[in-house]
Order: C-alpha cells, then structure tokens, then sequence
C-alpha cells in the first residue's frame, strides 16, 4: 500500500495534468477567448450543432417552448453525443452518472441493480422520452431500464434540475426530470460501424445506418443496431443486451411530415442479484462491527438470472401550418415481459459471529403501456411585439401485471465464506398483483416579451393521475389511489447585455410516493410543496459557450422518511415542513475551436422542521468535470474528474454505535478518469477510454457492499462510410 500522501500527489499530478493541458495548448496557440475570437466556427446545420459540441443550441425539455439556455428560466444539464462517444459511454446509465449536477447510486451489479438518479439531493423517478413521459414514478422500470438501455439510441440526454409542472408528465418532480431525444433520420446518408473491447471480456458491437430512401429525399430511414456483452467486474456473473431501433420518416407533403418507428430491447444475466451485503454486523445487545467485502465479492448464488424483453412502436404527425404555428401528434405502445430469480447472501441481518441469512426470490410480469400526446405552439403578434405560446394534451395508461411467488429464507453459518454454490430452492406461488397507473394532463403556457430585454413565462398543468394496485408490498390489498391537480409555473428572464441574463421561476410540487408503504403496508400521500429558483446565465459565441449559477428553495410536506422496519421491509412516515436548497454552478460548451468543457458544481441540504439534516444518503457536494482538447487535426485527449462528499445512512431507527456509525459512512472521494481519440485516415476513429484511473475504491450507497466499478479499459474502433 502507498502512503496517503503518494496517493493524493499522483491524484494531484494527473489531474493538473488533465485541467492544465488545453491551456497550455490554448496558451501555446495564443488563442484569446473573446467573441469575435470564436464567430467565425462553422457549423453547417444548426440541428447539429451538438454533435460537434457539449451544448445544444435550444432546448423545449424546461418548459415545452424551443428556448435557448440563457432564455429558460431554470437550471439545465446537457450530455450531447459527442461526450457520450469521447467517454465511450456504452449505456444510458453511464452518460447519466457523467452527466453534471446528477448523483448516481445503485443496488446491486449494472446488469439486475436498481439505479437512483438525484439531482439536488431529491430522487429523480420521471423520464421522457422524445417528448413523451414514461416509466413513471419509482416503478422498478425505471431503475432497471437505465442500467441496459443503450446509450447509441440517443442524440441528446437533458437533464432538468428543479421542478418543472410544464413538461415532465405534471407532476412538478421536485429533483428533476431526465429527457431523452433519440436519433432521427437526416438527408446525408451514412454508415457507422462500432466495436468496443473492454475489461473483464467486454464486447460491444453498434451498426447506425441513415439516409434518404428515395431520390426526391422525402422517404428518410434510420436504424441502430447494438450488441453488447460482459463487462461486469463481479465474478461468476455475465450479461448479454441487444437493441434494435429504426424509424421512418416521410414528408406527405413541404409542412407535413410522418414518422413511424420501433424499439427493441432484449436483456439476459446470470450470476447477479439486485443487492448485496450490509456493511455492519451485530446488533445492539451484542455490539457492532464492520462486515468487510471487496468490490469484487458477489453476494449472488450462481443459479440467479433475469430475463427482460421489450417492444415499442411509436408514431407521430407534425404540421407547419403557413403562419409557423405546429401541431404535433404522438402515440406509441410499449410491451414487456420480465422474470428474475434473485438469491442474496447477508441482504437483511449480519449477526455478530457473521452468520446470517440467505434470501432467494422469484417473480415475473408484463408490462404494457400506451402514451399518447398533442401539442400546439407557435407565436402570435400582441402590442407590437411577438410572443410565443405552447399548449398540450397527454394520457398514459401502463399496465404491469405481477406474478408474485413466497420468499425463502435460509440460514448461512459464515456470510465470509459464501461463494454463491448453494442448493436453488422451489418457489411457492402465491398470486397475481397488479399496478395501474392512468395520467391525464392539459397544459398551457405563453411566454410574453414584455420590452426587449424583459420576458415573462406563464402557465400551468392540470393532471388527473391514478394508481390502482393490488401486490405483495401491501399484502395484497386491493385500493385504489386518484389525484387532481393543477400546477403553475411563473419564470421571468432579463437580458443585462446580449450575453448575460439574470432569471427567476416557481412552481408547485405534486410527486407520488406508492412505493413508500406505512407500517400498515400503504403508501404514503403524494409530497406536496413549492419550489423556487433564481440564478444568471450566460451564453456566448452563438450558443456554443453557456454559463450558469443558481440558487433554490424547495419546501415539501409529506415527504418519506424511514421510520423502522417490518417483516424485514422498511416502513416510512410522512414528515411536513422539510426545506431543501443550494445553489450550484455550471459551465459547458465550446471555449474555442479546439477546448470543449462540460463542468458543474452542486451543493445542497435537506433539513426536517426541527432542523435536523435528512436524506444523508446524497452528498451536500457534488462537482463534475470533463473536457477534451484537439491537440491536432488528429488527436484529442481528455480527462473526467467526479468529487463528491461524504454521504452516510444515519436515520431514526439507525443504530448510534460509533463503529456502526463508521461502517454505514462513506468518506469524500474522487475519480479520475482520461481518454484518448485518434483519427486514422478520413473517417476511421480509434480511441481508449480508462475509468477510475487510480482504482478508486468506494461504494455508491453507504449501508450495502455496492461499489463503484474498479479500473477498468475500453478501446473503441469506428468507422463511418
């Protein structure tokens, strides 16, 4: 082992010269970052602007209006494609972990784990997907899909970070909302090949075939196809994804446009379950003490597995009417089928001699889903100024159908000795459970100009949302959980000068909580509360540098709180008048032709009515950064930087003991990570990507032995014809 001090100087050395290189190129080049220094960067389409970039040129994901960053009124997070392929960023869990200003913790391998995303310390649990929402609120699809959808799909993965009630399904999520824009036919036709070859027998193959499919070009086609294999660093476990993607695109006439499409998922592991050991043993009467595992212990039996498979087929219309108004119409149908046999060593008690228990589970189901939506926008003419105007209808009804089988528990002597070959039990079926959800929004919003430089946004969502269950997590009980709600948005920008903007907004916040169960196995009420921000932007050289730094308040009633455990579940309380807020900064985009920066700094706290500090799970301080630099026409290098706090699982029922109190903590740490991409000929590239570079152990949620992935390499081929 080195000394501390060795460490922290080889850590220092490769970071400075990670963050120092471009600007000694920058220096060397006598590049000057001023404006008229950048205004002569070509880009020939404005729509692509970010594949070349870290930022996009406009966004509606905030507020439902394409709106530059400066001129939204609240904070964003933007991976583009062109960081997801200098990081070798395989699947859509690992964009979102690089992603800035979002924390990212897991239970269990990336093959079966559930992932938690939070932005600003809240958990985010609402995706959207090309405009539509999905895998709404906890559902264990959420968790699982980020772990293998591959990130190939995606041409942009926006981040919203604070509420936002005009554009993430009505809820007004109090952390955020995670968008996803997958990939669209262009008329430029092209074909990419890509291979990656990584640690621990990782093998990825990706074909992206796009262009016109006749010669007037109003048929466009486009398809993805992506094998990916292994990669796991746990022992005795494998995994085996394939993604299928393709969409149509017709132009029926100059102003209207037919798309069509399907997206396939089929997903296979063996060797993994979806949680490990605890990090403490003993009890109260007999006294605490570490359990210690390595990052490579796999507390799986060998014989666990999961099968997920999955289809959606979507469509949708789009009309530019003669005034430059649109009217845009979405439907797709979503079905999946899943089975996972689980079996944990050490997942509920560790006693003091390390013996313990050994927890196996099975279950199955089906999921169906369809979503459907309808948007309006366009400008209109007032006080002779013009205006902007957005308004929408949405429904989504998922059906997820359970197939709920008794649990088995068995005795284990010395959890240190486990090495997954235990006999597989016979599973006892129980009964069918179900989950319903039904979500029906309307939305309206107008953004006014008010002078030149001063611009108000508002606007509101009316939702009707309800949830049917029936499942084992409340012993089948049969009930039936409807809202109404309606929630307003208020944001206001002023322009200082034409780069520099100062913004303010508010909302409401409605997020249901059915996976937070009382003592009596129901869930908990939706949190309810308000939400503000304020903060100033800045945008330069056309868009392609943009600054941000913002502050927030968030007060919630209702909010989940762990209050003891039952039968070996967790049961929650609900806790009013909390208040979380921070602020953070943010700097992304282009610093010249050759310097790309994608950087961000966090810091936020949740405190209860007494004061108290809760959620201890999430750092106070989180800071990202990544930036490459073109040493030549040839060669660009880059490094990633992620520092983060100390996070621990100090709660009511929590045990006081300084050991245990130690062993459910997780210091400060931070990560080093540096690629490498050279273009051989025209159109061949090569790269090398090596994660954690100094094997940074650490784990991603305090209280289990889940940890981050060791150092590990990639090396990547591609070739576009």
């Amino acid at each position: 082992m080195l000394p501390k001090r060795n460490k922290l100087q080889r850590l220092s050395a490769a970071v400075a010269a990670a963050l120092l290189l471009p600007a000694q190129a920058l220096a060397d080049t006598g590049a000057v970052v001023e404006s008229d220094a950048l205004e002569h960067v070509h880009v020939r389409e404005t729509a692509k602007q970010h594949t070349s970039n870290y930022t996009v040129p406009a966004s509606s994901a905030a507020t439902g209006m394409k709106l530059t960053q400066r001129e939204t009124p609240q904070s964003l997070s933007v991976m583009t494609e062109r960081q997801i392929e200098d990081q070798s960023l395989d699947t859509l869990q690992e964009a979102l972990k690089q992603t800035p200003g979002l924390y990212h913790s897991k239970m269990g391998n990336n093959a079966t784990g559930d992932s938690n995303f939070a932005s600003r310390g809240i958990p985010i649990d609402s995706i959207t997907v090309d405009g539509k929402s999905k895998f709404f609120y906890e559902s264990n699809n959420i968790r699982r899909a980020t772990n293998n959808l591959d990130s190939a799909l995606y041409e942009e993965i926006t981040v919203i970070r604070g509420a936002s009630g005009l554009a993430n399904g009505g809820m007004g999520e109090t952390g955020g909302t995670i968008t996803l824009t997958r990939k669209q036919p262009r008329t430029q036709s092209a074909v990419s090949i890509g291979a990656d070859l990584g640690s621990w027998r990782h093998t990825r193959l990706n074909l992206d075939a796009n262009g016109a499919l006749n010669s007037s070009k109003t048929l466009l086609g486009r398809a993805v196809i992506v094998s990916d294999h292994g990669g796991d660093y746990l022992p005795r476990s494998s995994r085996h994804n394939h993604t299928l993607y393709g969409v149509l695109a017709y132009d029926l006439s100059p102003q209207t446009r037919l798309s069509t499409g399907a997206e396939i998922h089929a997903d296979r592991s063996s060797g993994s379950s979806r949680f490990s050991y605890l990090t403490i043993a003993g009890n109260e009467d007999d006294g605490f003490a570490p359990f210690d595992a390595s990052p490579r212990n796999n507390s799986s039996a060998r014989w666990a597995y999961s099968r997920d498979n999955s289809s959606e087929i979507f469509a949708s219309v789009k009309h530019e009417f003669d005034n430059g108004w649109t009217l845009k119409g979405d439907y797709s149908y979503t079905q999946g089928r899943y089975e996972q046999l689980s079996g944990i060593a050490g997942p509920f008690v560790i006693n003091r001699d390390f013996s313990g228990e050994f927890n196996a589970d099975f279950g199955k189901g089906r999921l169906k889903e369809h979503n459907f939506s309808l948007k309006l926008d366009g400008s209109y003419p007032l006080f002779g100024r013009r205006h902007d105007f957005s308004a929408g209808i949405g429904y989504l009804q998922s059906k997820d159908k359970l197939s709920v089988y008794r649990d088995i528990d068995l005795p284990i002597k010395d959890l240190r000795r486990f090495d997954g070959n235990i006999a597989k039990p016979e599973f006892e079926y129980q009964s069918d459970g179900f989950e319903n959800t039904r979500n029906l929004t309307a939305s309206a919003a107008t953004r006014l100009r008010l002078t030149d430089r001063w611009s108000l946004l508002a606007g509101g969502r009316y939702t009707r949302w309800q949830y049917h269950y029936a499942t084992r997590r409340n012993k089948f009980a049969d009930d039936t959980r409807t809202s109404r709600v309606f929630i307003p948005y208020l944001g206001t920008t002023y322009d200082f000068t034409p780069h520099l903007a100062a913004y303010a907004s508010y909302t409401t916040v409605f997020r249901p909580q059915v996976h937070a169960l009382d003592i009596n196995g129901n869930p908990l009420d939706p949190q309810r509360g308000k939400t503000y921000e304020a903060g100033i932007k800045g945008a330069w050289y056309g868009g392609r540098l943009n600054a941000a730094a913002a502050v927030f308040l968030n007060r919630r009633d209702g909010l989940a709180v762990k209050a003891g455990k039952i039968d070996k579940r967790d049961y929650y309380r609900a806790e009013n008048h909390t208040k979380n807020k921070g602020w953070e900064l943010s700097l992304g985009g282009r610093l010249n032709e050759r310097w790309l920066i994608n950087t961000s700094y966090a810091r936020s706290k949740t405190r209860d009515s007494k004061g108290n500090r809760i959620e201890t799970s999430y750092p106070v301080h989180l800071f990202k950064l990544f930036t490459s630099y073109d040493v030549t026409d040839r060669l660009t290098l880059g490094g990633n930087v992620n520092w983060q706090s100390q996070i621990d699982t100090i709660d009511e029922y929590a045990p006081k003991e300084p050991a245990a109190r130690a062993a459910l903590a997780q210091r400060a740490y931070a990560t080093l990570d540096l690629s490498a991409k050279y273009r051989l000929g025209k159109s061949t590239f090569v790269s090398l990507y090596a994660e954690n570079v100094f094997d940074k152990k650490y784990k991603t949620m305090p209280d289990i032995h889940v940890y981050g992935t060791p150092r590990s390499y990639t090396f990547s081929v591609k070739h576009t014809f």
